[in-house]
This record gives structure tokens, C-alpha cells and sequence, in this order.
């Protein structure tokens, strides 16, 4: 690819992946309807791409593949790792799993493994943090709710900005800490809970060291040589009830 480029780059949103069709809806889909999608995208000549890979391309200059293409899965669920990872495993591909850190810390103590509606555990996380077809991603600690005028990583109304920068700091150094002490590696990706940020949040990542952040915005990604073009990446959500094609065709890819 040129050096001086604007590089397309779709990236899809995932959340649950589940077997039962009866549970598939808006964020969850079955892992038929994810394997159809990943033969679509490879069958056109997309490949699979890592944040890792698009900090190299904007500070270093190293190259892309060709018609890059990312996948991002949120929430951290356990089928992510039952039923996902064997899929990208399969066909060589690349996905972001963007894990909550309050919901490991509770499926780790509680030992509870179950795809349909468990979350991943530290032991998993550790596993994937080693493996080359998935990167982890910080998806917060405690911010997963919508409660008490707060939605996501928002900033409620009547909250002062010391405060809540503070909060912000706070709730993502958690995961950086855990992640760091658990398996010698800190996430370079904040994905935004419901897609709620601030400019003080995002000022806190660049701070934090971090080298991309996910908004739940949709539409296409141009990615350049500036670092800033990683911040409040664009992502398309993937509903069921609609096939590769249909999708694909609908968001223009």
C-alpha cells in the first residue's frame, strides 16, 4: 500500500454468539451465522487486522494487507471463547475481545462456566492473551450499566469534571492493573461501554498510553499515518435475521 494512503477499514461489532437460534436478537447471533460471515469477508479478498497491526501502520509505517477488515467482540461472554475462537482458529483470522473487568473478577471467583450466558474468566483471558489470533481489549470495569443518570463511561449532568475524571482514571486502571499483574500484558484498546465518551475520557486514554479506542458509532474507518484517526473508531453493530450478503451488501462492503 501507498505510504500516503487512506486506508478503508470496516470493523464489525459483536456481542454473544450462541447456538440456541431462539436467543439470537439484536446481540446475539449463532456461530452458523458468524462462520457464513468470516467465508463472506475471506472470500472477497478481506483480511483480518489487529489494533496491534494499525499502530505499526500509523507510527511506524509498516504495511497492511490488503482490504483490511476488523472484528471486535464485546462484553467478554464465555461462548466468545467456545464457540468463536475455534472459528478464527479455523480460518486463520483475527478478532478483538473487549472484556468487562467486573464481570471476569465475578465469573473467576464464582467458577461458573456457561456459554449461553457466563462471562470469561481470568483463566481464558490469560490463554487468549497468548494466543495470535485474538487481542484484548479494556471495555472498563464497573462502567457496563446504565443506572444512577450515568450511562456507560458517560458523565452524569450534575457531576464535576475533577470527579469524574477521576472515576474514569480509576475504573480503566483497574483493568490495565489486572490484566498487566495477570497475564504481563495491558490491553491499547478502550472500548466504550453503550459507545458513551467524553473529551475528558478520551484525553485520559491518550494520557493512559492507549493507542485506539472503539465508539459504537457506525460507518467507515479511513486510517492514515495521524494516531488520532484510531480514536472513536467506527463500528458496525452485527443483528441476526439477516444473512452475509444482505448485511455486508446494507453497510456497503
Amino acid at each position: 500500500m501507498s505510504y500516503n494512503m487512506s486506508v478503508p477499514l470496516p470493523i464489525l461489532m459483536y456481542h454473544s454468539v450462541l447456538t440456541d437460534e431462539s436467543l439470537s436478537g439484536m446481540y446475539v447471533i449463532t456461530p452458523k451465522q458468524l462462520e457464513s460471515d468470516i467465508i463472506y469477508l475471506l472470500s472477497r479478498g478481506y483480511n483480518t487486522v489487529s489494533v496491534e497491526q494499525l499502530a505499526a501502520y500509523v507510527e511506524r509505517g509498516e504495511e497492511l494487507p490488503e482490504n483490511p477488515v476488523m472484528l471486535t467482540f464485546d462484553d467478554g461472554c464465555y461462548n466468545n471463547y467456545s464457540y468463536v475462537l475455534p472459528l478464527l482458529e479455523k480460518y486463520e483470522a483475527r478478532a478483538v475481545f473487549n472484556i468487562v473487568g467486573e464481570f471476569t473478577d465475578e465469573y473467576s471467583q464464582n467458577g461458573v462456566v456457561n456459554p449461553t450466558y457466563s462471562y470469561m474468566r481470568w483463566t481464558e483471558i490469560y490463554r487468549l492473551y497468548r494466543d495470535p489470533h485474538v487481542e484484548i481489549g479494556n471495555h472498563s470495569y464497573g462502567f457496563h450499566y446504565m443506572v444512577n443518570g450515568r450511562k456507560g463511561a458517560g458523565r452524569k449532568w450534575n457531576e464535576g469534571k475533577d470527579a469524574y475524571k477521576k472515576l474514569f482514571y480509576e475504573d480503566t486502571k483497574l483493568v490495565q492493573d489486572e490484566s498487566e499483574s495477570i497475564t504481563g500484558y495491558k490491553p491499547t484498546v478502550y472500548a466504550y461501554p453503550f459507545g458513551e465518551y467524553t473529551e475528558e475520557s478520551e484525553e485520559i486514554l491518550h494520557d493512559m498510553g492507549f493507542k485506539a479506542s472503539f465508539s459504537c458509532t457506525e460507518g467507515m474507518n479511513h486510517i492514515t499515518r495521524d494516531p488520532e484517526c484510531l480514536f472513536l473508531l467506527k463500528r458496525w453493530n452485527r443483528p441476526s435475521g439477516i444473512s452475509s450478503e444482505e448485511f455486508f451488501k446494507e453497510i456497503g462492503i
